[in-house]
């Protein structure tokens, strides 16, 4: 990951690109580098939605010490997590303002018009990236010829499945303690296909959403029984 600043705004661009960095939370280094898996994905995640992007504005912050691209989208369907509100507003690093360009690499801002699901790690906390994993979480929605709502990854290729998360409590804790390695923009445990297999081959949106409610409940039923366990005497 790196950052970069272009343009000329009357502030020095290392100043920009020093202050940034300072501002960075410490999970960056992990959660936007390493590949993380269902369970994590799941886990780490304080509201999943289907949603649409229905704007997208950067802009400096209060001290024009850096730029964020601040993106709203409308909330069709909460996955997880508590959500009342018709739209919800998360901060991406970087963006365009006048003719200065703070760029941030591998940075994918979600664009007006674009329907998904995304797993966003903590909505009342400004991040570098709000998603878990950065692209692990962001999924697009594409309908297909025949009308039916594809899921796809950030880079567009088809998620053709869900393993079904049949691993045991001990294998999930060897996975923990095990260093994943760097992320290619795929959690483990998603099945994904490459653009040449064509938009037909990914999975349903429903059966998507579907398979991430039955990983849900089993997250909450292992931990519930770990709880209980945890309490006998």
């Amino acid at each position: 990951m790196s950052i970069a600043t272009t343009g000329t705004s009357g502030i020095k661009p290392h100043t920009v690109l020093a202050l940034l960095l300072l501002c960075l939370p410490q999970w960056l280094y992990a959660t936007s580098v390493l590949q993380v898996d269902m369970e994590q994905l799941l886990g780490d995640a304080a509201v999943i939605f289907e949603g649409e992007v229905i704007a997208s504005e950067a802009k400096w912050n209060a001290d024009n010490t850096y730029i964020s691209t601040w993106i709203t989208f409308r909330v069709n369907d909460v996955l997880k997590g508590e959500w009342a509100s018709a739209t919800i507003t998360q901060s991406f690093a970087g963006g365009t303002v006048g003719d200065t360009t703070l760029q941030v690499s591998g940075m994918v801002y979600p664009q007006p018009g674009e329907s998904g699901i995304y797993f966003i790690e903590n909505p009342d906390r400004p991040q570098v990236n709000p998603m878990v994993g950065w692209g692990q979480g962001h999924f697009r929605i594409r309908s297909d010829s025949r009308g039916r709502e594809r899921v796809l990854t950030e880079s567009n290729d088809p998620v053709q499945g869900v393993d079904d998360g049949s691993a045991t409590l001990q294998d999930q804790r060897a996975q923990e303690v095990t260093a994943l390695p760097l992320s290619e923009g795929v959690a483990r445990g998603l099945r994904v296909g490459s653009p040449r297999d064509g938009l037909e081959t990914a999975i349903s949106k429903e059966d998507f959403k579907a398979a991430l409610k039955r990983r849900l409940s089993l997250i909450e039923a292992a931990g519930s029984a770990a709880e209980n366990a945890g309490n006998k005497p």
